[in-house]
């Protein structure tokens, strides 16, 4: 069965909250829903195309701040229609490609160390992504009386906080069982 692209509910999406061109829209990702959704310019400008051909956009000349010609987006009506149809289904379940975990599952190929220095990269990775989430707790505090959108941007900060911590806490929990399996080792060796 083929799956359905999501890539252009993502650009819908982005158009509900503003009209705004193809690069606009991949700096928007960048800063807000790249935390958990991506996607390249490669993706993004065949979508529009197919977005206007389906009369789901509609695309306006504008002039930038300089003066030069600027194509932006819109989503129509139809648009509109389509997304809320789209939400309303059930997520498709996710089908994760982690590469620390095939590693992990690989990991009696691999000294100890090996996997300590992979532990600790994920652990410093979730570290520095908690302090990005709380600059984005920060930026958003601003609009939480101001906006509809507030509430759903913060369940989704919500998630990716809490799972952050869940991994820096099986990390802790991974290297326990290195301690563990060391342990034995050590133990069992004859003098």
């Amino acid at each position: 069965m083929k799956r359905e692209n999501k890539t252009q509910y993502a650009l819908l999406g982005i158009l509900t909250q503003y009209e705004c061109s193809g690069y606009d829209m991949k700096k928007f990702i960048e800063t807000s829903i790249g935390y958990f959704w991506n996607e390249s310019f490669g993706q993004i400008y065949p979508n529009l195309k197919k977005l206007e051909q389906q009369g789901l956009i509609r695309k306006a000349k504008t002039l930038d701040a300089k003066g030069t010609d600027r194509i932006v987006y819109a989503i129509t009506a139809t648009g509109r229609k389509k997304l809320q149809q789209w939400l309303a289904k059930p997520a498709e379940p996710l089908a994760e490609r982690n590469e620390l975990l095939l590693k992990l599952f690989f990991g009696s190929q691999l000294d100890h160390n090996g996997i300590r220095r992979h532990l600790q990269r994920h652990q410093e990775m979730g570290e520095a992504t908690l302090k990005v989430y709380a600059g984005v707790e920060k930026d958003i505090a601003d609009y939480k009386d101001k906006s509809p959108d507030y509430p759903f941007w913060r369940m989704t900060l919500d998630y990716g906080i809490e799972r952050t911590k869940m991994e820096l806490r099986w990390v802790k929990s991974a290297h326990e069982i290195l301690d563990s399996i060391a342990k034995k080792k050590t133990g069992s060796k004859k003098p």
